[in-house]
């Protein structure tokens, strides 16, 4: 009897201490969320990285942790006015950040789009010398990110970014894209819908979409 009882103790108090521990793990992304969120300056978003590079290290079952990591240096590259070189460098840690989140969870439709996300910054850093080759493999990467989850607005408000340039690039026409952005919106809306208040998992990109409708009015 006494047996059982100990064992039941031991069990409660292993779950208590996983609740708490998942509960600190939570907290700890919500804060490097809204600061991502605030960044005012590449200075920032160096330090929401290296937020979600820690937690990474100290939850290595979680994907969620190197994808933001890798978004946050995506985002980094981006909105560097520094070399070619510095924006590589910001590419090649969001790249190292979303391989670690691909082996946690593979298939994953956010994190393929990510790594779409991430190419596309590389080849808008260069796109002289880059788009030939980039260009296919972005829209390849958000075309599989779309068959993964076609309900996923990230993915798609991407590929119809990518659409856009190559109409423009080809003087054809912006309908597909266009399409392809009134559908993300129409998904976008549904998540906001949905949206549990302090979530973590990506709800970003609606911005994204709603400057890009700008385009096709």
């Amino acid at each position: 009897m006494k047996n059982s009882i100990l064992t039941i103790a031991l069990l409660l108090a292993s779950m208590v201490s996983i609740v708490a521990s998942n509960d600190a793990y939570v907290q700890a992304m919500q804060k490097a969320l809204t600061n991502m969120r605030s960044a005012a300056s590449v200075e920032d978003l160096k330090k929401s990285a290296n937020a979600f590079a820690r937690i990474a290290e100290m939850n290595t079952s979680e994907w969620l942790p190197d994808y933001y990591a890798a978004l946050t240096y995506a985002n980094m590259g981006f909105r560097s006015q520094g070399s070619l070189a510095e924006k590589d460098e910001f590419y090649a840690q969001a790249k190292k950040h979303i391989q670690k989140a691909d082996a946690i969870s593979p298939n994953n439709s956010e994190i393929v789009a990510v790594q779409g996300f991430i190419t596309m910054g590389e080849l808008a850093a260069d796109p002289q010398s880059r788009g030939q080759h980039l260009s296919g493999e972005a829209m390849q990467l958000f075309g599989k990110a779309i068959s993964l989850n076609r309900q996923n607005p990230r993915a798609i408000v991407m590929m119809a970014q990518m659409e856009y340039g190559m109409a423009q690039f080809f003087g054809q026409g912006p309908e597909k894209a266009c399409g392809l952005l009134n559908s993300s919106l129409e998904l976008f809306a549904k998540e906001e819908a949905s949206k549990v208040e302090g979530s973590i998992e990506p709800r970003w990109g609606k911005s994204m979409a709603e400057e890009m409708k700008q385009m096709c009015k």
